[in-house]
């Protein structure tokens, strides 16, 4: 989760540069570089979130399946 957290706090960084400073450059580097690394994020935490269970519907009994 660590990680995922990194890629998406780099890739805010881009889209927070842009927003100050709209040039041709930083809309490059946001589109290039920043939004490849917030998918790499945003998967990584889904992956992370589905092995610990998350998208798995509730069972009765706790959690048990009859």
């Amino acid at each position: 989760m660590r990680l995922a957290c990194v890629f998406v706090v780099i890739a805010l960084g881009f889209a927070a540069n842009l927003a100050v400073e709209t040039t041709g450059p930083n809309a490059i580097l946001f589109t290039f570089v920043g939004t490849p690394m917030l998918a790499v994020g945003v998967l990584l935490y889904v992956v992370e979130r589905w092995r610990a269970g998350a998208f798995r519907a509730p069972t009765p009994e706790g959690g048990r399946k009859a």
